[in-house]
């Protein structure tokens, strides 16, 4: 059952309060986008947006919901938000009813945060190794039978994440996130058919290109990790999460000096991001 946050939601661009909404929304094969809201501020909203649509393209949705679907979304999201008492918080988008039918619903919300203590960015947190990957990589969509078996996994050992393995012995992607290794301070982290085109990990290849932090796009595999010396996971909650275990390998990723610089970029770009959003909801007079 979809858990709800705040007064307000929206259905379809009608906005209603959630008291008085007995509904159920139906998550299961639906498209979704979760965005991080800071101070009121929908971080990358565009980017979200755009991803988005690539999901509902790749799974020849797109006709039901064009470019001015987009654009009214936008709107609906900023709505939203000033509606809400929670200026700190996840907000969750949802595009269903796949079934046959042709008409999409969306859905608007926000949910419950769950955001890593300061002490997990500080010793890096504890992952397990999962072997079996999602359906349409590419695609954000809800699976709630592997989510289901991922989860029951993570509970058993107590770990924070699992990094999915494919049959060749690749390591792809986390669970709920996208995953960078560090070796001979160079960056590495999976091709992108293998994985979500995560808004944090597009961020981060563009952050360690512009200021020259060395990285390659290639296939990790779990033989090589005892090779590795640092790695981080990335996604809209954590954001930028130093890595201490992989099953059985240990590393120092809270102190790796590259991870720490990654970890320094995009908190800075996240500021910017706030400053910038913050000037478009308030332009100074006379600009």
């Amino acid at each position: 059952m979809t858990k709800l946050a705040g007064e307000v939601l929206f259905k379809n661009h009608q906005f209603m309060n959630i008291s008085e909404f007995h509904e159920e929304i139906p998550e299961d094969q639906s498209v979704y986008e979760v965005l991080r809201v800071i101070n009121g501020i929908p971080l990358f909203l565009t980017e979200h947006l755009n991803r988005l649509y690539i999901s509902l393209k790749i799974l020849n949705l797109k006709d039901s919901f064009d470019l001015s679907s987009l654009r009214d979304l936008e709107d609906s999201i900023r709505t939203l938000i000033s509606r809400n008492s929670l200026k700190n918080a996840n907000l969750k988008i949802i595009v269903t009813h796949f079934n046959g039918q042709r008409s999409l619903n969306c859905y608007g919300f926000f949910i419950p945060g769950n955001y890593p203590p300061k002490s997990f960015y500080e010793i890096g947190v504890d992952t397990i190794l999962y072997h079996g990957t999602r359906e349409n990589p590419n695609a954000k969509v809800y699976q709630s039978e592997f989510r289901e078996a991922v989860a029951k996994k993570l509970a058993e050992t107590h770990a924070y994440e699992a990094l999915l393995v494919n049959e060749s012995g690749e390591i792809s992607e986390g669970s709920r996130s996208n995953v960078f290794f560090v070796k001979n301070r160079i960056v590495y982290t999976p091709p992108a058919k293998q994985v979500l085109l995560g808004i944090t990990r597009e961020k981060i290849l563009q952050l360690m290109e512009d200021h020259h932090i060395p990285f390659e796009v290639a296939p990790i595999y779990e033989k090589d990790l005892s090779r590795m010396s640092g790695a981080f996971m990335t996604g809209t909650s954590p954001k930028v999460l130093p890595i201490k275990k992989i099953n059985g390998c240990t590393y120092p990723s809270a102190a790796n000096r590259c991870v720490q610089k990654i970890m320094h970029l995009y908190n800075s770009l996240i500021e910017r991001e706030i400053r910038d959003g913050e000037l478009f909801q308030h332009p100074r007079k006379g600009s």
